[in-house]
């Protein structure tokens, strides 16, 4: 790939660190931003990253009214929630042959085939991050894991291309399954929504026994629901999901495992709490939770999977979006509650 050719939609935390460290490489990397007074600051001192790297850019940026000409590596980097809004008015500037890439949380990619066609859509998993300061500033969490991979499985020139280029940003492999990183991804985000309802530290919240096995169970369903669809679910950041699913027996030990690479994950870390809770205590905005557990309860009602533990889930968020909620351990113990329902 040459320098040029990279669109990235959404300036947030995600699209951020890819574009800065894009351009670090020498990539020539445009922004197309909602937020305008993000852009007014990106615009007027550049983009700064803080936290595990410090370093500013000056890209271009621009409003989506302002987009004019082809685009060609589409980036897309918005809220789950966002994605349609985002990516509507940019269909008709997408080249033939074309492509854009989700770097979002979910299962975005089947929007996003459906506004340009499944040949024009790229999966990707990562779980880097960092989150939004302030117009202008994203902080860096630092690295983590990074795949990338086409929706039918193949090792197509393209992908590589990619895979290549985006190695500017951090390690990242080519892989045939994809959909089985994304629903990992989902196994673990449904233990994050679960900690966001409480405003403490995720390794505090992970170092109580009281809630393991309830978290542990949270991801298991999503699991269930993944193995009904065909999936094979991959392991990452030393966090195996299927070592979580809830129609085997467990290996307390390979369970205990994936424990250890869950505290390791988030202990090299610049923060300990999750973009949800800072969506739930900081922004007071809703989460993703529709585009990501509620999904995954669609996909399970669908083809017969009893997932109790996620509507509880999916509910209690939902009060704490609307305010009626305090963020507090009775949560936790509320879905152990269900947790144990379920279990008798």
């Amino acid at each position: 790939m040459v320098a040029g050719e990279f669109t990235i939609v959404g300036a947030g935390a995600i699209g951020a660190i890819v574009g800065a460290r894009l351009i670090g490489a020498g990539f020539d990397v445009t922004f197309i931003e909602a937020d305008a007074a993000h852009v007014t600051a990106i615009r007027a001192g550049g983009l700064r990253l803080s936290g595990a790297q410090e370093v500013t850019v000056r890209p271009q940026v621009w409003l989506p009214h302002e987009v004019t000409g082809t685009l060609r590596h589409v980036l897309l980097a918005v809220k789950a929630r966002h994605t349609e809004a985002a990516l509507v008015p940019l269909v008709r500037h997408l080249a033939p042959d074309g492509y854009v890439v989700s770097l979002q949380n979910g299962l975005e990619e089947a929007k996003i085939a459906g506004l340009v066609g499944v040949p024009r859509t790229i999966g990707a998993f990562l779980t880097f991050g960092g989150h939004y300061r302030a117009p202008g500033e994203v902080v860096f969490g630092g690295t983590g894991t990074f795949r990338v991979g086409e929706l039918d499985g193949r090792m197509t020139g393209r992908l590589l291309a990619l895979r290549d280029a985006l190695r500017a940003v951090q390690e990242v492999e080519a892989t045939a399954n994809i959909a089985g990183y994304l629903w990992a991804k989902l196994a673990l985000l449904a233990i994050y929504f679960a900690t966001a309802l409480v405003s403490a530290d995720v390794t505090e919240q992970y170092d109580r026994p009281a809630y393991r096995a309830m978290f542990g169970n949270l991801a298991g369903e999503v699991v269930a629901v993944a193995h009904a669809c065909g999936i094979v679910v991959e392991p990452f950041d030393r966090f195996d999901p299927n070592v979580l699913a809830l129609d085997a027996p467990r290996d307390p030990r390979a369970v205990q495992a994936a424990w250890d690479g869950q505290r390791t994950y988030w202990h090299r870390h610049e923060g300990r709490r999750t973009g949800m809770w800072r969506d739930l205590a900081q922004h007071r905005r809703p989460t993703e939770i529709d585009q990501q557990i509620g999904a995954v309860i669609v996909l399970a009602n669908a083809r017969g999977v009893p997932v109790p533990r996620l509507c509880a889930l999916l509910s209690m968020v939902h009060e704490a979006e609307a305010g009626t909620r305090p963020l507090d351990y009775v949560n936790l113990d509320a879905l152990v509650e269900v947790d144990h329902e379920d279990h008798h």
